[in-house]
């Protein structure tokens, strides 16, 4: 259900231009990236950075078919809609970044990016992102759909994930105001977006991946590889066994957080 009367606090005082002032706030849907999916190919006009917040989503979505569990109000659950011709490659970098460097300047906390789409403080994941494309009147739109651990207690989080998992409120000890984050990670992604630098070179910047070597399991075997660049397609080169290797995709990966 869409909800109406609150919407103006979320887009009041907004400091970005584009992205974030055209908003739909849902108390509760499945998730907002099938949402926005099912707006667009009812030929509903959204325009270029439409934002769908939902307070609870009942069915999230995480990348390669994995749940989000948002089925509560102890985070921000969100999308973004862009257009092509996009500004940048490799988007799913783009939110990764933007709450990076949120995190860091205005908490003071040490986030850096898990590639491809995973934010971590220390060996924990605070937020994640799936990107999704379809084609709207010959143009293509790409919905990122971004989860982001506010308010959760450890006891919040289900026991298979307690270690892993990990909220602003347990790093900070602070309960933001839900409207006012939402407004500084819009700015942040706009400003990264629109910047002159690439997402490939601000990747580095906030992650601690590179030179490292990090444990996987990849296509159901465990290996451990060392990770030397990520290439301007924003895949991953890495050396196993001395024999160099370039990992594209992480659906058949799954990289340990410590590293």
């Amino acid at each position: 259900m869409e909800v109406n009367i609150l919407q103006n606090n979320w887009t009041e005082n907004l400091k970005s231009k584009i992205y974030g002032g055209n908003l739909k706030l849902f108390e509760s849907i499945e998730s907002t990236n099938k949402k926005m999916f099912e707006d667009l190919n009812n030929n509903k006009n959204l325009k270029e950075g439409t934002v769908y917040i939902a307070l609870k989503q009942t069915a999230g979505k995480g990348s390669y078919g994995n749940s989000w569990v948002s089925d509560n109000d102890l985070g921000l659950w969100f999308s973004v809609l862009l257009y092509s011709p996009f500004k940048k490659e490799v988007l799913t970098f783009l939110p990764c970044i933007a709450l990076t460097k949120l995190l860091k300047e205005k908490f003071n906390i040490n986030a850096h990016i898990k590639w491809p789409n995973d934010v971590l403080v220390e060996h924990k994941k605070i937020s994640g992102t799936l990107i999704q494309i379809t084609t709207v009147d010959d143009k293509k739109a790409c919905v990122i759909g971004t989860g982001i651990n506010l308010y959760h207690n450890e006891n919040d989080f289900y026991s298979e994930i307690r270690n892993k998992a990990t909220s602003l409120f347990l790093e900070t000890g602070i309960k933001v105001d839900l409207e006012e984050f939402y407004k500084e990670f819009i700015y942040y992604f706009e400003e990264i977006y629109l910047g002159e630098k690439n997402l490939i070179e601000l990747f580095k910047e906030n992650s601690e991946i590179i030179g490292k070597k990090i444990k996987a399991k990849k296509d159901g075997k465990e290996i451990e590889a060392f990770v030397k660049d990520i290439t301007e397609e924003g895949y991953l080169k890495v050396e196993v066994d001395n024999k160099e290797e370039i990992w594209i995709s992480r659906a058949s990966l799954d990289i340990d957080t410590f590293y």
